[in-house]
């Protein structure tokens, strides 16, 4: 997903993964799990196998863990702010974990075709010391937006094939 805020002075896109559900419904499928594991487990201990009990709530802990560590990473976001002089790249979570900042007539954003024909390109942000992927998270329509954002913002895009 992209997100643009236009200000006066710069552009700030706001690129994150799409979520297919919030932390808030992946709770209540967990309940709704959790409801009838235990009445399974129940009518089984009910019946004398009541060891199946601990391991039904092991279970469900585990689904939990997934679930959430799924949910955390699609908390992901890269933000790029791009004003007359510098271009600015975050990278986290909750909080900017990595941070890059480039005179922005130095730097070029290279769009690295990929060997397959439905999936999408990669891109790179560069200058002459390091290059930096940004969007690896974002769909091939996404990625198009991207392009298109990027290219409006008169940032020099180079395409390379493989």
């Amino acid at each position: 997903m992209i997100d643009k805020d236009v200000s006066t002075n710069s552009v700030q896109l706001t690129l994150s993964p799409n979520k297919s559900m919030s932390w808030q419904t992946n709770k209540k499928i967990l309940l709704a799990m959790f409801c009838l594991n235990m009445i399974i487990a129940a009518g089984w201990t009910y019946m004398g196998a009541w060891p199946v009990l601990p391991f039904a709530g092991l279970e469900i802990a585990l689904v939990a863990l997934g679930m959430y560590y799924a949910s955390w990473k699609l908390n992901f976001k890269e933000v790029l702010i791009i004003d007359d002089d510098t271009l600015h790249l975050q990278k986290g979570v909750y909080f900017p974990k990595q941070e890059w900042e480039w005179p922005r007539d130095q730097v070029q954003l290279m769009r690295v075709a990929s060997t397959y024909r439905m999936s999408p390109a990669k891109f790179l942000l560069t200058d002459t010391k390091q290059s930096v992927e940004i969007g690896a998270f974002l769909s091939l329509a996404e990625k198009k937006q991207l392009s298109k954002e990027l290219s409006s913002l008169n940032l020099s895009i180079q395409t390379i094939k493989r």
